[in-house]
């Protein structure tokens, strides 16, 4: 089925390509060959590979060739028979081949050292000096490390080779001489040089008429110095495609990497080396020898493979020997099966490793061993360089446009200049110690992946590396530079201000979680030294905890920030509005908001930093896990981004429950009011107790069950979710090594570590959903809240004409009139039209039965409600108008006795206040310190004369009480009325009274008597 899908994948991919393909050269594919063309379009589409030559020596000895592609994507010029090819690394067997004919005219000795031939060569090991011998060279036990290749200076000069050979003078080996494999390039750079030195020839001269016009491999020339018209151009991987890359001349590694050849010779090399070509001449003997594994060192672990001279040897079984060269915009393969007779040859003008697996996977087929097709051969690296250089390209534009968005910040003054001090020098300072180690993390790159330099690294890594390099650099530039000019010209908001680190932070703390796991991941098959990765590791860690701790630290306190001005802002404008317009107001809804929806709030810094983190970590490692199996991520990927729907869906149908749960939060929170204010009430009665806690039990159930559907949903819908993550990780397991069996153990393992780690981060993601839902929930029921508070009071106004006023000549209602309304907005109980006037020096009671309007004229005389028409006039003489409130100290029947006595200055009053306690007979009751009552755990009779004292202590010129003796012992209600409120009058302030005690009318000035909420009678009384 696999097979039968790939097939039909490819068929738009052949189409392209198959024009390319140029027939009529030395001999077209037979038809038993012509699957094989399918496999080469498939390869070359996905490899980026513009161009390819393949030969294919069969078991006949008959020679099969073929072009695909283009040379030049420019020119279009198609690949031919004549094309040429670097060989790179495949040009180790003809520098062999060279070592081996000079041994056998006696021109060398395999076994001698080095230093015979150049004596000026010398290496060490573990500080010793060593001996490295030819046969050591050839295959690759000499010691010298593979990062030698960082040594080879680019250049096209003469003596470009002895360069190479004397820049390695000195080094320290790896390895003993002759103990270990390790592949190095300049093995056979100084192979080369011994070549040359013997042959008194230069290496090109002596390759070219010694060894590749004898095997009549006319067409094949050696290095890149000399620009050759059959050609090809050469291609470097970047970014997802094949780029034209003129790669640096490198003369002195003509012996190991710089064999040019085109299909034609590479065909006639092959039957060489088949014995196809005089069998019995020395040549061929000379190749056997190089065909021979070297015995006496340990077997490659992962391929069973050994090194023979410019061949690897495989001992599984297979009978494969073969090659495979690397060049920085050329790749090949050369093998050939000993058992069946037949050889393979590719060779292409791009970088790409699907030119060796394409290599192998052919040979199979043309030995018949029907290999599976190869798979997973892609270049990682470059894969992801190219997400990363995407990723920081819309970090740095992010960057860029938050500077140039400062200077508009600044002509608005949202941002404004603050001098350099002490502090923002230590920030600006600690900023560049900070990015110091993450320099030094991008400049030990190239070695730490391969022991070599920068510019070693850029020739020979993809573009999309060095791009991304350059973007992690100007990411970190940038990002400074943004740093240092907003700590010069800060952010005035302070949100704001904080906003560009948190989101750094964000990605930096998930960043280097990601990269965590892959160090961790990827630890036990890295050839990265164990320093480097404690360096990378160590750096990533620190900055995932330290850049969590901070992000936390400073989310923490921006989130109960934002809580603090939510509840002030909200308070704020409470406090702006009258009495009139916030008496509507559910209560319930106000202690809902002001605490629940803002303390919900309060939880955002820990739900945005673990979804933060998680979100980028997830991403991150995708990115990796997506270099390693792209279909497999592109699986999980499809599973996420279901369950991702599914919690959409289900977030949709749980935020309606979560909703109503908040409204019947509203309804418990009034409740609970009501249990404060009328516990007494209901202490009265065990049914009136019953019936109420059935109230409250029923709303808390209601609560209960909305609450409990909407996570149950979510519950349901994040078990559903990880059963899917669960069975996506059994599917990794059991099958992608079936349905990719070229996957290597070391993607299997990290495919399934990852995920398995991954499992924690996707989880913190799906949890967070429901809290987010409840976290908006509360944020627009504050907004809606705030919107709903009138807030129709102008502070500006109050402030500019606020001035305390102690003595008014008298206050005058005329025609006032006031509507109540009922909650569908008809008209209720109406009080007026009213005319009342009450003058400085005089007491005027208000009486009337209940619900005649008394109350209600009292809020409006003081300001508390507008009235619907009439006029109220303050007569003082001239001096500037006060908002109604001011001139009045009250206490209304239901009023409210606050611990501490605000709006009054007690400097220098003690002797006052204690006069007033004994005069209210509470000095062994109460004192006062610092503005507050020492307790206010007293009698409703004793709580009433301290609100009494507070209008002393205010002075205002006006007092109005509202049944203030109702509750007081007869001795204090006779004192109240023939003392207190004489003396009162006695100090010219207007004493209005609402009372129902008959037995002391007699004070007063003036009667008024209120009825079905007009004034009844107006009676002038006798008082003295």
């Amino acid at each position: 089925m696999r097979k039968f899908i790939m097939f039909f994948c490819t068929l738009f991919i052949i189409c392209r390509i198959a024009t390319a393909a140029v027939p009529g050269q030395e001999t077209d594919l037979p038809d038993w060959l012509r699957g094989i063309d399918t496999k080469v379009a498939a390869m070359m589409e996905e490899g980026d590979i513009p161009g390819l030559s393949l030969v294919i020596v069969d078991n006949r000895g008959q020679v099969h060739l073929k072009g695909y592609g283009v040379a030049d994507l420019d020119t279009k010029e198609p690949v031919t028979g004549e094309t040429l090819f670097e060989l790179a690394s495949c040009s180790k067997a003809f520098t062999a081949l060279a070592v081996l004919q000079l041994a056998d005219k006696g021109g060398i000795k395999l076994d001698d050292p080095v230093t015979t031939y150049l004596p000026w060569f010398r290496v060490n090991f573990e500080g010793k000096p060593q001996q490295v011998t030819l046969r050591q060279l050839l295959h690759h036990t000499s010691g010298i490390p593979w990062k030698s290749v960082d040594r080879i200076a680019p250049g096209a000069a003469p003596g470009a080779l002895e360069q190479t050979v004397r820049a390695i003078v000195g080094m320290e080996l790896e390895n003993r001489p002759g103990t270990v494999f390790s592949y190095a390039t300049v093995n056979y750079d100084i192979l080369g040089l011994i070549v040359q030195t013997v042959s008194a020839e230069t290496f090109e001269t002596f390759m070219k008429q010694r060894i590749l016009s004898p095997l009549g491999m006319n067409d094949t020339v050696l290095g890149r110095e000399t620009r050759h018209p059959l050609k090809a151009s050469g291609y470097k991987i970047g970014f997802f495609g094949a780029r034209k890359y003129d790669a640096p001349v490198f003369r002195g590694n003509t012996p190991a990497g710089y064999i040019v050849t085109n299909g034609k010779d590479m065909g006639r090399w092959l039957r060489w080396h088949l014995g196809l070509i005089q069998p019995e001449g020395p040549w061929y003997r000379s190749m056997r020898q190089t065909h021979e594994p070297n015995r006496d060192v340990a077997l490659s672990k992962g391929d069973l493979s050994a090194y023979g001279m410019g061949w690897l040897i495989y001992s599984d079984g297979s009978h494969v020997v073969d090659h495979a060269g690397d060049n920085p915009n050329f790749a090949s393969y050369m093998g050939f099966d000993t058992r069946n007779h037949c050889a393979v040859a590719v060779m292409a003008n791009s970088n790409s490793r699907h030119a060796h697996a394409l290599g192998k996977y052919i040979l199979g087929v043309v030995a018949g061993k029907e290999p599976e097709y190869p798979s997973m051969v892609g270049d990682n690296l470059d894969k992801a360089c190219s997400v990363i250089s995407a990723g920081l390209l819309i970090y740095l534009l992010a960057i860029l446009a938050f500077l140039f968005a400062i200077p508009v910040e600044l002509a608005k003054k949202r941002r404004g200049f603050e001098r350099l001090n002490i502090k923002k020098l230590l920030r600006l300072l600690g900023g560049l110690l900070i990015l110091l180690p993450f320099l030094v993390a991008v400049h030990l790159i190239p070695r730490a992946m391969g022991g070599v330099s920068w510019k070693t690294a850029i020739v020979w890594s993809p573009v999309s590396f060095y791009v991304a390099v350059i973007m992690v650099l100007a990411c970190i530039a940038a990002g400074y530079l943004a740093f240092a000019i907003s700590t010069l010209f800060p952010q005035k908001n302070k949100y704001w201000r904080s906003m560009p680190l948190v989101i750094v932070l964000s990605l930096l703390a998930g960043g280097a979680n990601a990269l965590v796991i892959f160090l961790i991941s990827s630890s036990l098959f890295s050839r990265m030294g164990l320093a480097y990765q404690l360096y990378f590791f160590g750096l990533a860690f620190l900055v995932s905890i330290l850049g969590r701790k901070v992000l936390e630290t400073r989310l923490i306190k921006l989130t109960y920030d934002i809580v603090y001005d939510l509840r002030m802002r909200l308070i704020r404008r409470i406090f702006l509005t009258t009495y009139q317009r916030f008496e509507p107001l559910d209560r319930g809804r106000i202690y809902a908001t002001l605490n629940d929806d803002t303390n919900q709030i309060g939880n955002f810094a820990g739900v945005i930093v673990q979804l933060a983190t998680s979100v980028i970590t997830t991403v991150g490692a995708f990115i990796y896990l997506a270099t390693l199996a792209f279909w497999a991520t592109l699986i999980t990927l499809a599973v996420i981004a279901a369950i991702g729907f599914l919690y959409s869906f289900v977030g949709q149908q749980a935020q309606a429950y979560f909703n109503r749960a908040r409204d019947t939060r509203n309804v418990f929170m009034g409740l609970v009011n009501g249990l404060l204010d009328g516990f007494k009430e209901l202490s009265l009665s065990f049914n009136k107790k019953r019936e109420f806690s059935d109230d409250v039990e029923g709303t808390c159930d209601e609560f209960r069950k909305q609450i409990t559907t909407a996570m149950v949903k979510y519950i349901n819908a994040f078990l559903i979710g990880e059963s899917f993550l669960i069975i996506v990780l059994g599917a990794v397991g059991f099958g992608i090594p079936r349905l990719f069996p070229d996957i290597s153990t070391f993607t299997l393992m990290s495919f399934i570590m990852i995920l398995l780690y991954l499992i924690g981060p996707i989880n913190g993601i799906l949890h967070s959903i429901p809290t987010l839902s409840q976290i908006k929930i509360s944020w627009d029921r504050i907004k809606g809240f705030e919107k709903d508070i009138p807030a129709n009071i102008d502070p500006v106004v109050l402030e500019k004409n606020y001035q305390k006023t102690t003595v008014i000549e008298a206050i005058e209602a005329r025609g006032l009139e006031y509507q109540y309304r009922n909650g569908s907005g008809d008209e209720a109980f109406r009080v007026g039209p009213i005319d009342f006037c009450a003058r400085k020096g005089e007491i005027t009671f208000i009486i009337g039965g209940n619900g005649s309007g008394k109350t209600t004229l009292a809020k409006l005389l003081t300001g508390l409600y507008q009235p619907d028409e009439g006029t109220i006039e303050i007569v003082n003489g001239g001096k500037p108008e006060q908002p109604l409130g001011e001139y009045y100290s009250t206490v209304f029947s239901n009023y409210h006795l606050f611990n501490k006595l605000y709006n009054v200055n007690l400097d220098g009053r003690e002797e006052e206040i204690a006069a007033h306690l004994a005069t209210l007979r509470l000095q062994d009751k109460v004192n006062v310190t610092e503005n507050t009552f020492s307790t206010i755990d007293l009698s409703g009779g004793q709580r009433k004369r301290l609100a009494l004292m507070l209008c002393y202590l205010e002075n205002s010129p006006i007092y109005l009480f509202d049944e203030i003796a109702a509750d007081q012992d007869p001795e204090f209600r006779k004192f109240f009325y023939r003392d207190l409120l004489l003396r009162m009058k006695a100090e010219g302030k207007i004493v209005i009274a609402i009372t129902h005690d008959d037995h002391y009318f007699d004070v007063a000035d003036r009667i008024v008597k209120m009825d079905m909420g007009k004034i009844e009678t107006v009676e002038r009384s006798g008082a003295v």
